[in-house]
């Protein structure tokens, strides 16, 4: 994990010089992250299902740091909270990429990872992947759990996008679980994006088809 962290130190250090235009949500997909950022001074708040909160700053063209918890229904849900950094180190015409990292203090839980866009907007192909532990962990069969991510956006007009996403994990490849796949629409405003989205495992399920998702995303400039 030492290493995953030098090298995640190094690219924040190193970083492309290069213009990009940002429009509300293009930071994600319905849930995997792009890696496209804000402009400095701008944020955005974000609502999963009245679930989940998100909250993020953009420090620097380049930088965004972030907080995310459970809506807070009863007192713990400070035990859920999440810091989040994104930090785009690649910016070029037609390739990005972005380090992406999470820490929840209450139990340890860390990750760190990178994305990479292709193409010369939002739309197009992203793709990623994420190592995961939990930090101070003694236990002898504590290992580091992948996350691997790939996702494709079509705007299908000025104010309609259409996306699908797939993720799966190392443990859930080497059991011949074949992930889970995401499909839906994005309606978007200057400053107001609903995701709409259905989330399903890539194995027989019976009679169910997908799990709902509902995202907002309101840009602050």
């Amino acid at each position: 994990m030492k290493k995953i962290f030098f090298i995640s130190i190094c690219t924040l250090i190193t970083s492309f010089i290069g213009a990009q235009n940002y429009q509300a949500g293009d930071h994600e997909l319905a849930l995997i992250p792009t890696a496209y950022t804000m402009q400095k001074g701008q944020s955005y708040f974000t609502d999963y299902e009245l679930i989940f909160i998100n909250y993020a700053y953009a420090i620097s063209d380049r930088t965004h740091i972030s907080v995310l918890s459970l809506f807070p229904i009863t007192t713990e849900f400070t035990q859920s909270l999440s810091l989040g950094i994104k930090h785009q180190y690649l910016n070029n015409e037609n390739l990005k990429a972005a380090l992406v990292a999470t820490y929840i203090p209450d139990n340890g839980f860390a990750s760190v990872g990178s994305v990479f866009s292709f193409g010369n907007s939002p739309t197009g192909f992203h793709l990623g992947t994420s190592a995961m532990t939990v930090l101070g962990d003694t236990n002898e069969s504590n290992h580091y759990e992948w996350l691997y991510m790939a996702g494709y956006r079509a705007d299908m007009s000025k104010r309609t996008s259409f996306m699908v996403e797939y993720a799966n994990f190392s443990t859930a490849v080497e059991a011949n679980f074949g992930g889970f796949v995401s499909l839906g629409f994005r309606f978007r405003t200057h400053s107001v994006n609903w995701d709409l989205s259905g989330i399903r495992p890539l194995e027989s399920t019976g009679d169910f088809l997908f799990f709902p998702l509902l995202k907002a995303t309101f840009l602050i400039d």
